[in-house]
């Protein structure tokens, strides 16, 4: 069943990007530039922290995915798929989602990177900063001004869509990854859209193979 909702979320992402979103903007390095070096007299904040995030939740899919055994137990290695979702997102990550063998034991001898990923301390370091960007969003930000971007820019647009896509994925993967870990079902908590499995990957036990 997730692997359908992947693949939804896949389809309704690229049928956005191509069908329904805005044109791209007239400067459009000068609009990434903008959001990189959160320069608000140019982007509103709201936009800032959605670009933000969007560097974040790779690195949480990667303390989920990373533990995933690749070739032969999964038909494809999950490495270039998560390296790739920090340049272009859930375009690439999706359907290395729908790919990948849920089912498949976890790495038996994950490496010292995929743990140090995998811990509580980054599963808290990433909860601490997700918190930092919305807050520094829904205070600092104007959501007109935001809305206005939205349906002027197109990367502006898409990225945001991007983010509601994400958002639901790893909703769906730290069920997943809970549920390979014998962990039980999960609790309400975890449901809460970006926090609740944030606040999973910080409090999940540590696996060491």
């Amino acid at each position: 069943m997730d692997r359908f909702v992947y693949a939804g979320l896949w389809l309704a992402l690229v049928g956005y990007w191509l069908l329904f979103s805005p044109p791209p903007p007239a400067d459009f390095l000068g609009e990434v530039t903008a959001l990189a070096v959160a320069d608000t007299s140019r982007v509103d904040p709201i936009a800032i922290a959605v670009f933000n995030l969007l560097g974040l939740l790779p690195t949480a899919f990667l303390a989920i995915l990373l533990f995933d055994p690749g070739r032969p137990a999964s038909p494809v290695s999950p490495w270039p798929f998560a390296i790739g979702a920090y340049f272009l997102g859930g375009i690439i990550l999706l359907p290395y989602l729908v790919l990948r063998n849920p089912r498949a034991p976890l790495k038996t001898t994950p490496g010292a990177f995929v743990r140090a990923i995998g811990s509580r301390v980054a599963g808290w370091i990433l909860l601490a900063i997700a918190l930092g960007l919305v807050g520094f969003g829904l205070i600092a930000g104007s959501p007109a001004a935001y809305a206005e971007q939205l349906a002027g820019s197109q990367f502006i647009a898409v990225m945001s869509a991007d983010l509601l896509a994400l958002t639901a994925a790893l909703h769906l993967a730290a069920g997943t990854d809970r549920r390979r870990r014998g962990l039980g079902p999960a609790p309400g908590w975890q449901h809460v859209p970006l926090f609740g499995p944030l606040l999973y990957l910080a409090t999940r036990p540590q696996y060491t193979g």
